[in-house]
């Protein structure tokens, strides 16, 4: 577990999944618990004052930094740190940024933004959207 003063620790995936339970449910649980973790470290290191430029000033890195102090592997994908800035603007109660204003490095969609409302319900798009998070559509045939 992760300890750092005065934050509490969050147990691996191997801590509390059973043996066997399907690779991409852990690595989604550990992309989470280090994307929190690290923006925590961030959140505390800019002493709880969070705007969008300080965000859009935080380099790989700094993150990198963040997450080593925390005594975490650094990020390994655009995800994790797209994660990292989405959960420090959660912390410090900025807005979710829809995936259209998002950076085309954190993008994980080949369509734009303006052509996913052809693709999804607009209620479930919406929904998607205040998340803040990237989304990658895939197309899935009719059986």
């Amino acid at each position: 577990m992760t300890h750092l003063t005065g934050l509490p620790s969050m147990p691996t995936a191997r801590e509390i999944f059973p043996s066997g339970t399907p690779g991409h449910i852990c690595e989604d649980y550990s992309r989470r618990r280090k994307a929190q973790i690290t923006a925590m470290v961030l959140f505390r290191q800019l002493n709880g004052a969070v705007t969008e430029e300080s965000i859009a000033r935080i380099t790989d890195e700094r993150m990198d930094w963040a997450a080593r102090s925390a005594k975490e592997k650094v990020p390994g994908s655009e995800l994790t740190r797209s994660m990292i800035r989405a959960e420090l603007r959660q912390l410090g109660g900025l807005p979710p940024v829809p995936l259209h204003q998002a950076s085309e490095k954190a993008a994980a969609t080949t369509a734009p933004a303006g052509q996913l409302g052809s693709l999804l319900d607009p209620h479930q798009l919406s929904e998607i959207l205040r998340l803040g998070l990237p989304v990658l559509v895939v197309p899935v045939p009719a059986a």
